[in-house]
């Protein structure tokens, strides 16, 4: 299914229309890796005559002129030598091929090269080592190389795809290597998918809804990882929790993250192993250099540089306030992946549902549901560790969980609570609250108003329940307005209490 991307397929469309005309030579397509970039550009020349060109593979002149000739073939008949070695010379007699044979063609054709940027890092390499050149000096006259073969025709709209970072693409553009593609191309960035479209696609793969939100709030909007969790949904029908971790944990999503770093280790200085490692200390909320160095024990410096090529490559986003930097993961499921996957490996129920993207609300909606027809008690402490000393005990006794639609229903006329769920004596009302912010007194009187409203509505028994999943302050004034108001609050040790009980993973 094809989903959302009309703005980048109008984008397409106009710098298509301004070539016809004369003004523009094509375009780079860039972002994330799995985010549907190739699909886009396929679903773009689906009605123009076009050929899209995976060169992830060339990392020799010589293979790189195998998949030219290869797809040029399907234009045109044509037979070409393809036994040449890694020269410069080489290199630009196969990128001009293209050119040289469309200006026999009689229409305009769409030449996209996939993953670009695979062959000018390796070949580059390649050459730089048999010429005695520096490296820098081979990729810009590749560079230049690729600006004689975009101007030799007419013919050829241009599309160069790639899942590097944009600081990588200005590499190519900007004065580094002389310039050689700036004002040449236009640029296309492709994002992942917004939430309405991520539910769209995970709604039309699962075909159900409730699982489709889930599964898009966890997906980071990735296509691909959409996909991939659908197809487990359909096969184990398993709560989001437990379809992601064990997606994870099962190696289901090995093929995206695993091979992303293998192809980033593929054109940096680095070594896989040492992205890994660095990678995963970010994970593990190591997210300054500093940090990073201690982690891997090594200089502040060795760990900066490598941080900084992750951020240029793609895998990691940078923030910086005053002297300090910091790092972050782009991908919201690639910190639990790397701490399931990478030795050493962590228990299923010690992975934090927080770190996965699931939202607070689902995870208390799949505990409760697992206890469905248990009775789970918890019994306070002195301190007010289980129940912020709102009550001495509560027993939990849940018999059905209501559906998001469901609750929705319930409570139309009034604002929204989180979670409904019926027990042996009566309606539990639950208000859910995953923020380090300190509870408000009047966070209690909207609970226990939301509990008035259904009770009076349906006549049942209600008892109004405010569970906190992260630790955070709750002054007196607020446990004593809970008090009055018979709202009984759950703190985050609670919560693991219960989680602990059923060996669910706890937050």
């Amino acid at each position: 299914m094809f989903v959302d991307r009309e703005k980048e397929l109008k984008s397409l469309e106009e710098s298509y229309k301004f070539f016809l005309s004369g003004h523009s030579r094509g375009v780079f397509v860039y972002g994330y890796r799995k985010v549907g970039k190739t699909r886009l550009v396929e679903k773009f020349i689906e009605r123009k005559k076009g050929i899209i060109i995976d060169l992830s593979t060339a990392r020799s002149v010589r293979l790189l002129c195998r998949l030219i000739v290869s797809k040029l073939s399907t234009l045109t008949p044509l037979s070409a030598r393809c036994d040449v070695p890694d020269t410069l010379d080489a290199f630009v007699d196969v990128i001009s091929l293209p050119a040289r044979i469309t200006e026999k063609l009689e229409t305009n054709i769409v030449v996209a090269l996939d993953e670009f940027h695979i062959p000018i890092e390796k070949i580059s390499a390649k050459i730089a080592r048999k010429s005695g050149e520096r490296k820098e000096r081979v990729i810009s006259d590749m560079l230049w190389a690729i600006r004689h073969a975009i101007y030799s025709t007419r013919k050829i709209f241009w599309i160069f795809i790639s899942s590097i970072g944009w600081k990588k693409i200005q590499e190519y553009i900007s004065k580094k290597y002389g310039a050689p593609l700036t004002g040449v191309l236009d640029t296309l960035r492709v994002d992942p998918l917004p939430q309405c479209h991520s539910i769209e696609l995970a709604k039309f793969l699962t075909r159900n809804e409730e699982i489709a939100v889930d599964i898009a709030n966890v997906s980071g909007g990735i296509p691909r990882i959409i996909e991939i969790l659908s197809r487990r949904y359909n096969t184990t029908k398993e709560s989001i929790s437990k379809l992601t971790i064990n997606a994870i944990y099962e190696g289901e999503l090995d093929e995206i993250f695993d091979n992303m770093i293998r192809a980033i280790a593929d054109i940096s200085r680095r070594d896989y192993g040492i992205l890994l490692q660095t990678l995963k200390c970010v994970a593990e909320n190591m997210s300054t250099p500093d940090k990073v160095a201690l982690c891997l024990d090594t200089s502040r410096d060795t760990a900066y540089a490598c941080l900084e090529e992750l951020h240029i490559l793609g895998l990691l986003e940078k923030e910086k306030k005053g002297k300090f930097v910091s790092y972050y993961l782009k991908y919201p499921l690639l910190g639990e992946w790397l701490k399931i996957r990478i030795e050493p490996r962590k228990d299923k129920t010690e992975i934090l549902a927080s770190a996965l993207g699931i939202t607070a609300e689902s995870y208390i909606r799949e505990l409760l549901t697992e206890i469905i027809n248990k009775k789970i008690e918890i019994q306070d402490d002195k301190n007010g560790t289980f129940l912020a000393g709102t009550a001495d005990k509560i027993a939990l006794e849940i018999t059905k969980v209501l559906s998001r639609e469901e609750t929705r229903k319930m409570l139309k006329g009034t604002k929204n609570a989180d979670i409904v769920a019926e027990t042996r004596l009566g309606l539990c009302i639950i208000e859910v609250k995953a923020k380090s912010k300190p509870i408000e007194p009047k966070t209690i009187r909207k609970l226990a108003q939301i509990a008035k409203h259904i009770h009076e509505k349906t006549q049942r028994k209600t008892a109004p329940v405010l569970i906190t999943l992260i630790k955070t302050e709750i002054p007196p004034t607020t446990i004593a307005e809970a008090i009055k108001n018979n709202v009984i609050i759950i703190t985050s040790e609670g919560i693991r209490q219960i989680a602990k009980k059923i060996k669910f993973p706890h937050w």
